[in-house]
């Protein structure tokens, strides 16, 4: 993704899911994925992304983008996103955990270290890493 946030998440490698991608709260997609709620035009969700994919096939779920960069996207008020990045982690399309952005400050390693350690104990004992879709 460019600097300036003019490119969409494609460039990421992730995929990159739409309000068609979820029956309300609920994710279209069996197995265990943690979804990065971000906007292009956020600065702390372009610094964090880096991070988010920098994770991807080293933990056992599948990585995703959530793009809500238009304001009227209604992800924003299906998941209650109040501040960008927001992780939602699903399992079987239920919502089973969450780490909403700080305000000013977004998400940190911290938070990918607490996103680890959930995804260890949603994909039960012996998890490994789910690697990147092709």
């Amino acid at each position: 993704m460019s600097r300036d946030g003019k490119e969409g998440w494609e460039s990421t490698g992730l995929e990159v899911l739409h309000a068609s991608d979820f029956d309300g709260a609920r994710l279209k997609r069996p197995g265990t994925y943690a979804v990065c709620f971000g906007a292009t035009w956020c600065p702390p969700t372009r610094g964090f992304v880096p991070k988010f994919v920098a994770r991807n096939g080293r933990l056992p779920a599948r990585l995703a983008m959530a793009d809500i960069t238009d304001l009227s996207e209604p992800l924003w008020d299906t998941f209650r996103i109040r501040i960008t990045p927001t992780m939602v982690v699903f399992r079987d399309g239920m919502v089973v955990g969450r780490f909403d952005g700080r305000r000013m400050i977004g998400l940190r390693n911290a938070d990918l270290d607490r996103l680890a350690d959930l995804l260890g104990k949603v994909g039960g004992p012996g998890s490994s890493p789910v690697p990147p879709a092709p």
